[in-house]
């Protein structure tokens, strides 16, 4: 993962705000995508066929969310 690449999400969300509540990710990867939709507080919905990177979001998730416990 690009070290900022968290930070350049939340610009790229922030500057966009239009009331906007759900993102959508159809190719989840790591999961940076759903850990700053829900610290911006939005619900998010991500797809990923590759089990690896399922158990690294899950992973990811759990650190830094505490979700999937």
């Amino acid at each position: 993962m690009v070290p900022n690449m968290q930070g350049e999400i939340f610009d790229l969300v922030l500057k966009h705000d239009c009331d906007i509540r759900n993102v959508l990710d159809p190719f989840m990867g790591s999961g940076t995508t759903a850990i700053v939709s829900r610290k911006l507080n939005r619900n998010y919905i991500g797809f990923e066929i590759n089990k690896d990177y399922v158990r690294l979001a899950e992973n990811r998730m759990k650190k830094e969310l505490g979700i999937f416990q």
